[in-house]
């Protein structure tokens, strides 16, 4: 899919609240798509205020992507990493959804405090999402209707 507008200042966007509903890789390029937008402060107060958003990350060899997933057992707060191919496919068969809520950013990494929601009980849990990038993201928003699309997100 094609978008109209793309910006890598990170400090002009937020995804607080927002849903990925589909993630891609591609090599090193990982993909969330926000199919009911992310904030842009430009745009005003409403969240989200965009259309259609993707986010790209080249994330960095060394680094990588890691998924930490936490559940309630026998009043012990347990933490499980979670492949990225098997966040990936649950997102994508609609399993899950992720909701990111807080970003932190270091020195070539963001930490997304985040919300997995499922269809089953626990309906919603906690998580992290590691991301060790090489160049900035991109944020892509509003798609450009007059390019071909892959209907992903329609």
């Amino acid at each position: 899919m094609k978008y109209s507008y793309q910006n890598n200042d990170r400090t002009r966007f937020s995804l607080h609240d927002c849903r990925a509903k589909h993630i891609e890789r591609e090599g090193n390029l990982l993909t969330f798509f926000f199919p009911d937008g992310i904030y842009y402060e430009e745009y005003g107060d409403d969240w989200p205020n965009t259309g259609k958003a993707a986010v790209s990350f080249t994330v960095d060899d060394l680094r990588g992507v890691t998924f930490y997933l936490f559940a309630e057992t026998d009043g012990q707060t347990v933490r499980r990493q979670i492949e990225l191919d098997q966040l990936i496919e649950k997102v994508n068969q609609g399993i899950w959804e992720l909701e990111f809520a807080y970003r932190y950013d270091g020195y070539q990494e963001i930490m997304y405090s985040c919300w997995l929601w499922q269809q089953e009980i626990p309906y919603m849990r906690e998580a992290q999402l590691f991301i060790g990038f090489t160049e900035e993201p991109v944020f892509l928003w509003d798609p450009d209707t007059a390019s071909e699309t892959s209907g992903r997100l329609s």
